[in-house]
């Protein structure tokens, strides 16, 4: 009985994780193609067009982390939350072990943008509103620089994984340096955040439908708000500083982790 019982629940749990992702990506696309226009339709600057819509998504990603934990998929809980009210204009940082990372943090965020990988520019369901949202292309480095460096001008904290993609369970991290160099050029102090996921799931080279036997609990600690120039020599040389920085933090979290964990 207790057999049958776990397997109606992985059952259930494997329909409900494709009706969630299902709502997402068809959400995203009735979005482009009803509700923007109608933000675009108000007066205002482009600036607090993509504001607008910037909430949006917020609002969003918020109701789509509710609908997962209602579905039974994922628990979610958030610590030190306090440091949240520290976030204004920083680079908020974080190890990325599942695919919905991302969605918790930016709902999480008071007021964010987001870097975005390249390849969703070109997702036909999502790229309508990340481009309505003027989230930053990771695309090029001058372009991924300039807007940083435009939406900490605003007062906005700026969502980036320094491993520009999942991690591979049971590898060690591989921070790149894009956030290192946007870090030592726009002078952003960095809060960062460790993401534990028990079991795993919606990990990098498994499919959606691959789901844990049981409910995955995810937790975020905001544990630090550091300053890059306390943190490297040569602060002056940007280069040297960037390489500096990406293997303090890369060693900052592997050993943040192994403790958190």
């Amino acid at each position: 009985m207790k057999r049958l019982r776990c397997l109606a629940d992985r059952a259930w749990r494997t329909l409900a994780t494709g009706f969630c992702f299902s709502v997402f990506f068809v959400g995203g696309l009735l979005q482009t193609l009803c509700v923007l226009p109608v933000l675009y339709l108000l007066p205002g600057t482009p600036d607090s067009r993509a504001k607008r819509v910037r909430r949006l998504v917020k609002i969003s990603f918020a109701g789509f982390v509710r609908l997962m934990e209602v579905c039974g998929l994922i628990r979610v809980r958030l610590h030190s939350r306090e440091l949240l009210e520290r976030s204004a204009g920083c680079l908020v940082i974080a190890n990325h072990p599942t695919l919905i990372d991302v969605v918790i943090l930016y709902a999480a965020l008071p007021r964010a943008n987001c870097v975005v990988k390249g390849e969703l520019w070109r997702n036909r369901y999502v790229q309508g509103v990340l481009r309505a949202a003027g989230f930053i292309s990771n695309n090029s480095g001058p372009e991924l620089l300039d807007g940083c460096r435009q939406a900490l001008g605003r007062g906005e904290a700026v969502l980036i994984f320094p491993e520009g993609s999942r991690s591979v369970p049971g590898q060690a991290l591989n921070f790149k340096r894009g956030m290192a160099h946007v870090a030592v050029r726009t002078h952003a102090p960095v809060l960062t955040a460790f993401i534990t996921c028990a079991p795993l799931t919606l990990t990098k080279g498994n499919r959606w439908y691959q789901i844990p036997p049981q409910r995955a609990h995810i937790d975020i600690e905001f544990r630090d708000v550091l300053v890059p120039e306390k943190l490297v020599t040569r602060y002056e040389d940007k280069p040297a500083a960037a390489r500096q920085l990406t293997c303090y933090l890369q060693d900052y979290f592997e050993k943040g982790l192994h403790t958190y964990g």
